[in-house]
């Protein structure tokens, strides 16, 4: 094996579990803070958001509130109300089989999911409850779900595992990949089962419902919808620069040799702060340079020109005043006005900058964060004609 292809098995994107703790950069006080919830809130749900890629499952996965019964599922299937229901109820009775203390129960309410969901439109509920029942699908066949009879079976489930292991916390994951809209239809729908006490929920929302939750928070004496379903919402920032490249030094400590110390930071830069896309774009330059002895900065810069042209095509095309400002701004940042001033030592009339920073700001080569503007690093290392 080539000396770079060693590198590839340290470098998957995955969610950490427990057992890689080591590899766990800057989420310790997010995850202390969710725990917190799980152990001192007496019930009611709460959210944990960011990027998609920022890191939620992981940090869901080291959720452990002392003295505090908890499981983890995932809703998968979201293609109706019926299904979600179906889904959660099944995957939690599913594991809660291995608990002696609520085996039965659980067994009976899978059992009757798997009995009462026979046929389906358009999707399957999941291979092991398929297998289990062997249910042959039919396309164009109606479900046949009683809705109201699974409510009471989630219910009648969570209550009796109150009953046995006292404070229960609930973590659902998956839920932060749907839009918004379909996230609230989703605890629209599971709301009365899952709101009483000694029960707290924690699940993985997308951005966009921590955007809107933190504004209806912050509007004085009027609430909002989503105040009326979340108690809190945990948010995960993007990871510092240097956090990312601590996180490629924790998983191939032991390969240092085989990586130029310039590939980190031009890995981290390309990231903006997202682990997922520090990883990928490590893990693409490593296969693309596979035979070679050793990644050097030029191998990634090469890579990420061509992924970015490929990707982007036309989208990447740039007018003359584009090019000049991205130019410009390579290596720069600050508020609009400070980069207005920029733009306009470089000859670019004070309108037409304004105009360049929106357009930029749509094509997503400029990024704003805590109120700076600043090239997005998928571009900082781009050749511009």
């Amino acid at each position: 094996m080539a000396s770079l292809q060693r590198l590839i098995s340290f470098l998957v994107d995955k969610p950490l579990s427990v057992d890689e703790r080591g590899y766990l950069v800057n989420r310790e006080e997010e995850i202390e803070i969710l725990s917190r919830i799980g152990m001192y809130q007496p019930y009611g749900v709460y959210g944990v958001a960011g990027e998609t890629g920022i890191g939620k499952t992981t940090a869901l996965n080291f959720v452990s509130p002392k003295d505090v019964f908890v499981k983890r599922v995932n809703i998968t299937l979201k293609e109706s109300v019926d299904s979600v229901l179906y889904d959660l109820t099944y995957s939690l009775a599913k594991s809660l089989e291995d608990e002696e203390d609520i085996a039965e129960e659980a067994r009976k309410t899978r059992e009757w999911i798997v009995e009462e969901v026979s046929s389906v439109k358009g999707f399957a509920l999941g291979i092991s409850i398929i297998a289990t029942a062997n249910v042959n699908i039919q396309k164009n066949e109606l479900p046949r779900f009683n809705f109201f009879a699974a409510r009471e079976r989630l219910a009648r489930l969570i209550e009796r595992t109150i009953e046995v292991k006292g404070k229960f916390v609930l973590i659902i994951d998956e839920l932060d990949k749907e839009r918004k809209e379909d996230v609230l239809r989703i605890l629209d729908a599971i709301k009365i089962q899952i709101s009483r006490d000694q029960l707290v929920v924690i699940l993985s929302l997308p951005y966009s419902i921590y955007r809107e939750y933190s504004a209806e928070r912050m509007r004085w004496n009027e609430s909002g919808n989503l105040e009326n379903i979340f108690k809190d919402v945990v948010f995960l920032e993007p990871l510092e620069k240097s956090e990312i490249e601590e996180m490629f030094v924790r998983r191939v400590h032991q390969h240092l040799h085989l990586i130029a110390e310039e590939v980190f930071e031009i890995a981290s830069e390309f990231s903006d702060g997202n682990p997922r896309d520090a990883i990928w774009i490590m893990n693409k330059s490593i296969f693309e340079n596979a035979t070679r002895e050793k990644l050097e900065g030029e191998h990634i810069i090469r890579t990420i020109n061509r992924l970015v042209r490929e990707y982007l095509g036309e989208q990447f095309s740039m007018t003359e005043n584009q090019r000049k400002a991205l130019k410009s701004l390579r290596n720069f940042s600050g508020s609009r006005n400070e980069i207005v001033e920029k733009l306009q030592k470089e000859g670019i009339k004070r309108t037409t900058a304004y105009s360049l920073i929106e357009q930029l700001i749509q094509k997503k080569i400029l990024i704003k964060r805590n109120g700076i503007l600043r090239m997005s690093g998928k571009f900082k290392y781009v050749a511009i004609e």
